[in-house]
């Protein structure tokens, strides 16, 4: 079993989308039609936590089928523990960040 590249992710659309920032429509907003909301920050993060879990359980596969004698090359399962550690660590990178945003708002003075 060969693991493929981390899909990109993709970017945002220019003004956060159709409905304003963040998918949120905006007081006193045109009457226009009212379609779907855009996809947020909450979405994406939890197409990047679903990625990561798949990257993790991909890796544990390999390394089980090597424990078991499979067909399975210790350089592919190598290459899938790298790539799911790396992956966490962006993870765990994100969500630093967004504490250390969340924080920084929190602190703000009205």
């Amino acid at each position: 079993m060969t693991v493929g590249p981390i899909p990109p992710i993709p970017p945002m659309p220019p003004g956060g989308g159709a409905n304003g920032v963040g998918g949120v429509q905006a007081p006193g907003g045109a009457g226009g039609a009212q379609g779907a909301a855009a996809p947020g920050f909450s979405d994406a993060l939890g197409r990047g936590l679903q990625q990561v879990s798949d990257l993790e359980h991909d890796a544990d596969a390999l390394i089980e089928d090597v424990a078991t004698g499979g067909p399975t090359k210790i350089h592919e399962v190598m290459a899938a523990t790298n790539q799911a550690s790396l992956a966490t660590d962006l993870l765990v990178q994100v969500r630093d960040r967004a504490l250390e945003s969340y924080h920084e708002v929190m602190r703000m003075q009205l």
